[in-house]
């Protein structure tokens, strides 16, 4: 089949948009993702490699070239294969997405991410609740509204802190474009954009995980202050102000409505810290430390203990949580090996699975979008560093098909970009 240069780079931008705004569901994305790799073969021939384009090529697979080396090290081998196919996508974007001969419409790819994500997530909370009215009424009630996030999250088969490390980037996003409009777009499209920043705020205030309302918070505050105000840049500015104190009142109205978020950030966060590795000695720890940093920080402490005793080679990709959960049985913490809890912690997953390489492929691979953003100035990128790697500090998103499809993604995207501009050297 012969398509025009111009038609196959248009092609090539939709392929992006809609792979990235199908990560929120796994099935369809993994279709795609299926998709996607067999288009970049059948035209394979605008495929271009160089050393340069390798190396960054390794550097973002390095966590799926991490499960081959250790593949031996896995107790079964075929459980191995099965941690490695996880994250074989961090080989494949980055392999075909940073050796295409043509320059990527970024600033489409990530408007048009962030505004159908938004459009999508809004259908799906208004569907939720059309057919969970009972839970809403619960909610405004004041009643479980812990779980409040979590079953919304679960209506379209998401893990709630994995929806909200998407909804938080699509915030910033979406603030991100609405500062560009101040002075490039009519009243109308800024009005627009306006409420598509608004919608995406409620939806991530409605998921209501407490890093990924930080992170956005972060992000804004990021976007708005990051140079200093001239004097012909005063009006813009002042108008990224009343949009950080728009997020501001937002988040009061919502606490208003749902006052549990309050204890939810404070009291159910910070509480029976000195019970640390102890969580056994609370009456009733399912009640008073099951969401808290307490039941986190004792996990860790275990994880830690753990890692010692393999710091080298670590366990093997397949057994990192099957020997965490006997290390709690084997240490008589109760609570957590009732409800086997992960490590919860990127870092120290790697280190467990691993051994010393793996943490540092873990800081590697994190630290590429830092390295990136910084080096070609692509701010969404040092933003997308500041959410990845706090939220792999709580949690394990490279064992995830949404983190680890979603970081790759975006990683090459933004290095491509990077590749793509010719006053960046990327040194």
């Amino acid at each position: 089949m012969i398509v025009s240069e111009r038609t196959y780079r248009f092609n090539y931008n939709i392929w992006l948009i809609i792979l990235a705004v199908s990560l929120i569901f796994r099935l369809p994305a993994t279709l795609l993702l299926i998709l996607f790799v067999a288009y970049n073969l059948f035209f394979y021939k605008h495929l271009k490699f160089t050393k340069k384009r390798l190396l960054l090529i390794g550097l973002i697979a390095s966590p799926f070239l991490l499960d081959l080396i250790f593949l031996w090290n896995n107790e079964l081998l075929q459980e191995g294969l099965k941690h490695a196919e996880k994250r074989i996508s961090m080989l494949l974007l980055p392999f075909f997405i940073l050796t295409q001969n043509h320059r990527f419409n970024s600033a489409l790819i990530v408007r048009c991410y962030a505004i159908l994500t938004t459009l999508i997530l809004s259908f799906c909370l208004i569907r939720f609740a059309v057919i969970s009215p009972e839970l809403w009424v619960k909610y405004l009630n004041g009643v479980d509204l812990w779980e409040m996030g979590y079953r919304f999250a679960s209506s379209i088969n998401m893990h709630a802190p994995a929806l909200n490390l998407h909804v938080a980037f699509v915030v910033v996003i979406n603030f991100y474009f609405l500062k560009e409009g101040f002075t490039k777009v009519s009243k109308k499209y800024q009005i627009w954009r306006v409420i598509i920043f608004m919608a995406s705020i409620i939806i991530l205030f409605y998921v209501n995980t407490r890093l990924a309302i930080v992170n956005a918070f972060i992000g804004i505050l990021l976007i708005t202050f990051y140079k200093k105000i001239s004097v012909t840049e005063f009006k813009a500015n002042k108008k990224l102000v009343l949009g950080l104190a728009l997020f501001i009142t937002l988040a009061i109205a919502f606490v208003k409505v749902f006052p549990y978020s309050i204890e939810k950030f404070t009291s159910v966060t910070f509480n029976n810290l000195h019970k640390v590795g102890k969580l056994d000695d609370l009456e009733n720890p399912e009640k008073t430390a099951f969401n808290g940093l307490v039941t986190r920080l004792s996990i860790w402490k275990s994880g830690l203990e753990l890692g010692a005793r393999n710091p080298v080679l670590g366990v093997g990709a397949a057994d990192g949580k099957k020997e965490l959960i006997k290390y709690f049985k084997e240490t008589h913490q109760n609570f957590l090996f009732k409800y086997e809890f992960p490590v919860h912690n990127q870092y120290l997953d790697f280190w467990i699975k691993f051994g010393v390489l793996g943490a540092l492929i873990a800081f590697i691979y994190v630290g590429l979008f830092a390295y990136i953003g910084f080096t070609s100035k692509q701010l969404l990128c040092v933003f997308f560093f500041i959410l990845f790697a706090t939220s792999n500090f709580v949690d394990d998103f490279l064992i995830r098909f949404d983190g680890i499809v979603f970081s790759a993604l975006w990683l090459s995207i933004f290095t491509k970009h990077a590749l793509d501009d010719p006053q960046n050297k990327l040194k």
